[in-house]
């Protein structure tokens, strides 16, 4: 038999550098490309409804949690300063568009009771916030 002389090459180590550039770009791209949506403070599920309409932006929003919590504009208010937070909110503009975004398991009697604080305010444009059936 013959023997064949190998020739000792040495092996490389593979880098990890072409990889790690590529995970941070996928990262990037994905933190880029990913759609941003703005989330309530709390959690609401809302009622379905058959039809709606989208409002534009520039209206008072009231969030109304399963536990009483009212949120309006983002900003946690008790029940019993709905009123005068409102009224500050349509100081400049009676017109603006209300949105209330209830839960449909909190109390139909809270809701009633925040329209009727909406009304003593000078609200007179209310919208509800539902979600599309099906």
């Amino acid at each position: 038999m013959m023997d064949f002389a190998r020739s000792k090459k040495k092996v490389r180590p593979i880098s990890m550098v072409p990889m790690i550039n590529v995970v941070f770009l996928l990262l990037i791209f994905f933190l880029v490309a990913g759609t941003v949506e703005k989330m309530d403070v709390i959690d609401v599920e809302l009622p379905e409804a058959a039809s709606g309409e989208l409002l534009d932006e520039g209206h008072v929003r009231i969030l109304l949690g399963r536990y009483d919590e009212v949120i309006i504009n983002d900003m946690p208010v008790a029940m019993s300063d709905v009123e005068t937070t409102i009224a500050s909110e349509l100081e400049h503009n009676k017109e603006r568009v209300i949105t209330i975004k209830a839960d449909a398991r909190m109390k139909a009697s809270r809701m009633i009771q925040v329209m009727n604080y909406i009304k003593a305010a000078g609200g007179q444009n209310l919208s509800l916030t539902t979600e599309q059936q099906g």
